[in-house]
């Protein structure tokens, strides 16, 4: 319809229906669309446990998704996880918290946090600790899992 509008408008003007035809060129957002943010996959290695999983990060501009897959969990156990700055080798304090991690019957666990936060940090680098417990207190703060943000 609206190529049939500016062949009737280019001829009224005299144009040629050649050039009524052409395709407008494209607008800057439509000939080049911002790619979509590509995940980035860590190991998350267990800290003596058997349980194990992945990270996989998402950075968008103004927002980090990280998403923890966890087997070999206690069945229907829960677990405070967190972002910290440093490393499992060198640990540090506290920056972000993740939400809960809960294993289901079998001792999986699929959890999502989406942050308002920029990756890679502006210093320093990050980790992923998945705690023994569902809470701070006593041994439950104790690491079960642990796995860098960075190659």
């Amino acid at each position: 319809m609206a190529l049939v509008t500016l062949a009737a408008i280019a001829s009224a003007c005299g144009s040629s229906p050649a050039t009524a035809t052409t395709s407008p060129s494209p607008s800057p957002a439509a000939a080049s669309p911002s790619p979509s943010p590509s995940p980035l996959s860590f190991k998350l290695n267990g800290i003596k446990t058997v349980a194990s999983g992945t990270i996989t990060l998402i950075a968008a501009p103004h927002s980090v998704s990280i998403e923890l897959k966890i087997t070999g969990l206690q069945p229907n156990s829960s677990h405070v996880s967190h972002i910290h700055i440093g490393s499992c080798q060198q640990v540090g304090n506290i920056s972000l918290a993740l939400n809960q991690v809960v294993a289901d019957g079998n001792g999986e666990a699929d959890t999502r946090s989406t942050l308002t936060a920029t990756y890679p940090p502006a210093s320093g680098t990050w980790y992923v600790v998945v705690h023994a417990g569902p809470d701070m207190q006593g041994s439950n703060a104790s690491y079960l899992l642990c796995g860098n943000l960075f190659a």
